[in-house]
């Protein structure tokens, strides 16, 4: 089998990929890395936090998402444990057209909504069901990949979308950069909140920060990070127990927490795949950066890299040139990188800080100054919405869905 453009993955970003590329006249393959009898579901909570230029983007492809399916976030509130000092991040600050800062939306009504217009598209894509990837050999013209079954597929491109879990980094031999934050992430569903129900937490302590995301059931997310001996206490306690511990560690403001359910464990690392512009390969979302989930910025930061992509690879196809070009990755690796980079080093770099007990009177000046400056919140913000980026990301796509905004 041969291809224009090899999408490995079927999850957010390669269904994102395959719908901003729209009805292209490369051809294109999409296939599905996990083991074949694998379930996709989870018993966990499972919800990805839109920004709100990712809002804009999805809306152009007619992904809508109204206040019954998905939380509406107005405002943020940050925070410090043992701090009197809060800081309040709202919509207004990013003009009177943006009436909010995001949305918070169940991964499997996201993956729902993305899947059916992609069908709609009624474009020839393939989308297969091979699993694994056993093999692989480089050509400079092509690159080709083998199953075990014995199928193989040749590509000008290969697009890396499976959320860097397919174990491709020895096969591909991609530079690889990680680091073990030691710690857990705890997510869940708790209430209730109702007496904020459009409002984000964002409660930052020594151990880690501590989120809660607001869900259109009324009920919130929890992200909540841990140190490996307090994720291994509370692993098998039972709900009161579980919820005693987080109250007392709660954003000042909240109320205790009554109800908790479909808790899940998961260990935190940041890891970052390159490769080579002549390697014919790029990694897109998770599989090029997977982020501590601090901020909430992940599928966000990789939506921008597939509009990225797909904007290089349609100027391509209307030139009649190679897709997998040096010259074209090269270019998708200098328009992205400080985006990449700046999203990278705040959500480290914020983590980092905020657990140097030495620090905390810094912590605090800064809170303050923050806390009085309408400027900083603002460019803050916008930053965190998606709608201020760096000068080499500014490319007509990534801009015309909020040109109204901020920037």
């Amino acid at each position: 089998m041969e291809c224009d453009l090899l999408i490995l993955g079927n999850g957010a970003i390669a269904q994102s990929l395959v719908l901003a590329l729209g009805k292209s006249s490369f051809s294109i393959t999409a296939v599905d890395t996990r083991p074949p009898n694998s379930s996709s579901k989870s018993t966990g909570e499972r919800t990805v936090a839109l920004a709100l230029g990712t809002i804009r983007h999805l809306s152009r492809w007619g992904i809508l998402l109204d206040n019954e399916e998905a939380g509406t976030i107005e405002k943020v509130q940050v925070s410090q444990e043992r701090s009197p000092v809060r800081v309040l991040l709202e919509h207004h600050l990013l003009g009177p057209t943006a009436g909010l800062l995001g949305q918070v939306v169940p991964l499997e009504l996201l993956l729902k909504r993305l899947h059916h217009q992609v069908q709609a598209l009624n474009s020839p894509i393939q989308q297969l069901p091979w699993g694994p990837v056993s093999g692989f050999e480089w050509f400079p013209d092509r690159i080709r990949l083998r199953w075990t079954s014995g199928q193989s597929i040749t590509a000008r491109l290969l697009v890396l979308a499976d959320g860097g879990h397919g174990q491709l980094q020895r096969l591909l031999s991609l530079e690889r950069q990680a680091f073990d934050h030691n710690r857990f992430a705890c997510t869940a569903q708790v209430g209730n909140l109702g007496h904020a129900p459009h409002t984000a937490y964002e409660h930052f302590r020594e151990s880690g920060p501590l989120a809660l995301l607001p869900r259109a059931d009324g009920q919130h997310s929890l992200v909540w990070t841990l140190l490996p001996s307090a994720a291994a206490s509370l692993q098998d306690a039972n709900d009161s127990a579980f919820l005693r511990t987080l109250n007392a560690q709660l954003p000042p403001g909240v109320p205790p927490l009554q109800q908790v359910s479909q808790r899940a464990w998961y260990p935190l690392y940041l890891q970052i795949l390159r490769a080579a512009p002549e390697s014919r390969v790029v990694p897109l979302g998770n599989a090029a950066q997977t982020l501590h989930p601090l901020a909430g910025q992940g599928y966000n930061l990789g939506l921008r890299d597939v509009i990225s992509l797909a904007a290089l690879l349609q100027e391509a196809e209307a030139a009649g040139q190679d897709p997998g070009s040096r010259q074209l990755l090269a270019d998708f690796q200098r328009i992205r990188r400080q985006d990449r980079w700046e999203t990278i080093a705040f959500t480290e770099g914020m983590n980092q800080l905020f657990g140097i007990p030495s620090l905390r009177l810094g912590r605090e000046l800064a809170f303050l100054a923050l806390a009085r400056s309408p400027g900083l919140q603002r460019r803050l913000a916008a930053r965190l919405a998606g709608v201020a980026l760096p000068r080499a990301s500014r490319i007509p796509p990534l801009q015309e869905s909020f040109h109204d905004l901020l920037l």
